[in-house]
């Protein structure tokens, strides 16, 4: 469990980065997809924190029958507590034309295409409130979630800025607690709600207590697989975890160029520093 101090002083880092990030790139004001979650939950409050609650503005995009009454009353709950800004824009009627498309096209029905057109449209709404008030979008995705792949390309693992990108998800947890966010939120499974009855720790098969303490091992320890199994964790686990991070590489990188040229705007030459309002 990471102690208070340390807490403090992650919270004063990303506080420190968001309004140093904003300031240098010539932003004032910021749009969050807020779901009721353990992630955008803390974001939307280190948001707040760093830029001013009256430059962060929230949107609730749920989707009916599928979207817990819970976490929406919660995401609007919480919105109303940090007095910021909040829009609800429900996606059904977005999904819905998809599906008339889909039918069509004569395209064969894929629950997993259609879950990942879920976080894609999420994330068109968001790009259309940040263009429409010359905003930027905070990314809510994790160390844990990015490391696994646990994102959808496009989707939620797009944004301008991941705020909470480089804390596991029981560093997230920890500072929600400190950050005096609701116990409900806090204790909640972690769930994109993209289909009924999934949950993230269902899917990766443990809890994040575990996984975290593998990735922490693979990543920063820089351990092989049997390393971290003679640790005493269970070897298919290990191996499951292993693999989706080598299996999802393609999401942490930008999508590569065909070159025929000497020099392309992927050579090293050529890469902007994080900001280029001083350049």
């Amino acid at each position: 469990m990471t102690d208070k101090n340390n807490l403090e002083e992650i919270k004063k880092a990303v506080v420190s980065g968001i309004r140093d990030y904003f300031w240098k790139n010539g932003f004032k004001t910021a749009v969050i997809g807020l779901s009721g979650g353990i992630d955008s939950s803390v974001a939307a409050s280190l948001a707040a924190d760093s830029l001013g609650k009256d430059n962060v503005t929230a949107v609730l995009m749920p989707e009916r029958g599928v979207t817990s009454r819970k976490n929406f009353e919660d995401a609007l709950e919480l919105s109303k507590k940090l007095e910021i800004a909040h829009y609800v824009v429900p996606i059904n009627g977005f999904m819905n034309e998809l599906e008339s498309a889909n039918k069509s096209f004569n395209l064969k029905s894929s629950q997993y295409a259609m879950a990942n057109a879920k976080a894609r449209m999420r994330m068109c709404i968001l790009y259309y409130f940040a263009n429409s008030s010359n905003s930027l979008v905070l990314g809510t995705s994790d160390k844990s979630e990015i490391a696994l792949g646990y994102t959808t390309k496009y989707g939620d693992s797009a944004s301008d800025i991941m705020i909470i990108g480089d804390l596991w998800k029981t560093e997230v947890i920890e500072l929600g607690k400190f950050l005096g966010l609701p116990s409900k939120i806090i204790s909640k499974k972690p769930s994109a709600e993209l289909i009924v009855n999934v949950d993230a720790e269902k899917e990766l098969g443990a809890d994040y207590k575990i996984i975290d303490q593998i990735l922490s091992l693979y990543i920063e320890e820089k351990m092989s697989l049997p390393e971290i199994i003679k640790k005493g964790f269970d070897r298919t686990l290990v191996k499951n975890v292993l693999e989706r991070i080598k299996a999802n590489e393609h999401k942490r990188k930008i999508p590569p160029i065909i070159r025929i040229s000497e020099r392309s705007f992927h050579s090293a030459e050529w890469r902007m520093p994080i900001t280029n309002k001083f350049l």
